[in-house]
């Protein structure tokens, strides 16, 4: 009797285990949360209000100099991880990169000044919230 109970609880644990061993392949969960993100990113709204490219051409020479002023604070890493941030192709997601830089880095009076500079072309309503819910 024992016998016939060890071969009960044997033989389908040893055909569960070599299931799971040779034929089983899990679902890729990482391809589902991808396709969502691409969807979030696709449909959210643009940060800048005008084309990235024109944007530092149309600040006056005084907005500029203040500009440098303040970047000039910033560490030659930072500078270039922020150079890094704004030729990236991903813009929404690099800017509020930069401007997590800038604000973790820079003083509220410094950082103010630049979101006061960069309001004419950018959204920083939108780049302050998103960088809340990061």
């Amino acid at each position: 009797m024992k016998k016939v109970l060890m071969y009960l609880v044997l033989v389908p644990t040893i055909i569960i285990n070599m299931y799971f061993l040779l034929y089983w392949q899990p679902q890729d969960e990482n391809s589902a949360k991808e396709v969502v993100v691409q969807e979030t990113v696709s449909y959210s709204k643009p940060l800048y209000k005008i084309n990235k490219e024109k944007a530092l051409s149309q600040l006056s020479t005084d907005n500029k100099k203040e500009l440098e002023k303040i970047i000039k604070k910033l560490s030659a890493f930072d500078i270039g991880k922020i150079k890094e941030y704004y030729e990236d192709t991903n813009d929404n997601e690099s800017l509020i990169e930069i401007f997590k830089i800038l604000k973790r880095r820079l003083t509220t009076e410094d950082y103010k000044k630049i979101q006061e500079i960069s309001s004419s072309f950018l959204d920083i309503q939108e780049i302050n919230k998103r960088i809340k819910n990061n």
